[in-house]
């Protein structure tokens, strides 16, 4: 099944709300001890980085400043180095990029709605 752009700006938006949730506030220390909310945390950035690097090259141009590249990068190493994993730089992500993330993504998603009752 194919997703739409808006469908893939919206599970982006969904799964960074959900690994803050699950995980915001706690520091790495922590992280490596509470298994459940490190790996929700974890399979959130995974959808993250997938959904926004197949977003259309047409949609991401219009949100230059949303990280596309650090977002799949990040969604690759925890998918293919997982036991390298620095847990400094998950709780970073986590505790302060995602709530600007979520807002950019938000934005985008309004634009794209705007386009799209139009066609």
């Amino acid at each position: 099944m194919t997703r739409s752009d808006l469908q893939r700006l919206r599970d982006a938006k969904a799964y960074a709300w959900h690994a803050q949730t699950n995980a915001g506030g706690l520091p790495p220390d922590v992280l490596a001890a509470a298994s459940q909310p490190l790996h929700a945390a974890l399979f959130g950035l995974v959808v993250v980085g997938e959904s926004l690097n197949k977003v259309s090259a047409a949609v991401k141009s219009a949100a230059p400043d949303i990280p596309w590249q650090p977002a799949n990068e990040l969604r690759n190493f925890i998918v293919h180095a997982y036991w390298q994993i620095d847990l400094n730089i998950i709780a970073d992500v986590i505790e302060n990029r995602l709530e600007p993330l979520i807002a950019q993504i938000d934005a985008l998603i309004a634009v794209v709605e705007k386009s799209d009752s139009r066609s």
